[in-house]
Parts: C-alpha cells; sequence; structure tokens
C-alpha cells in the first residue's frame, strides 16, 4: 500500500500545535549476558551499541518512524524530539 505522511495543522482544540495528547517515542536497551559483559569491561559504547542492534534493539529513531507511518505523528516532531 501506498505510504501517507501526515503533516500537522493548528486548530483551536489543539492550541494550533496540530497534536492532541501526547506519543512516546522509545528507545530500550535490554541487558543480556552479552551485553552485560560489555558494559562490565566497560567496552566503548559503539560496540554496545552494535551488539544490542544485532540483537534486535530499536533506535528512538526507527521506532519514531514506524509512528509515522501508523499516522501518530509528523517527520517534523520526530526530527524535533530527537535532535534537541
Amino acid at each position: 500500500p501506498d505510504l501517507v505522511i501526515y503533516e500537522s495543522s493548528g486548530c483551536e482544540s489543539c492550541a494550533g500545535t496540530g497534536f492532541r495528547g501526547r506519543t512516546g517515542i522509545f528507545e530500550l536497551l535490554l541487558v543480556d549476558e552479552d551485553v552485560g559483559r560489555l558494559i562490565n569491561r566497560r567496552a566503548p559504547t559503539a560496540e554496545i551499541r552494535a551488539l544490542a542492534r544485532e540483537k534486535g534493539m530499536r533506535t528512538l529513531i526507527e521506532d519514531g518512524v514506524e509512528k509515522v507511518r501508523r499516522g501518530l505523528t509528523t517527520p517534523a516532531e520526530i526530527l524535533r524530539v530527537t535532535q534537541e
């Protein structure tokens, strides 16, 4: 199916923001034995992150993109909150 990307537009009920309520984006690092070993030996962050990604960790951006695909937020909002 075609991808529809929404853009926010303000109104009186959303105080001009184009959004109602809040939607979080999340990044969760599950610490298993392998990741724990890297942490304990004070491995570089990039090494820990690479292993976590291999094991299926989804980044903030990826979670945000999924929420854009579902029509819950906009690309501009994801960029705004991940680049602060």
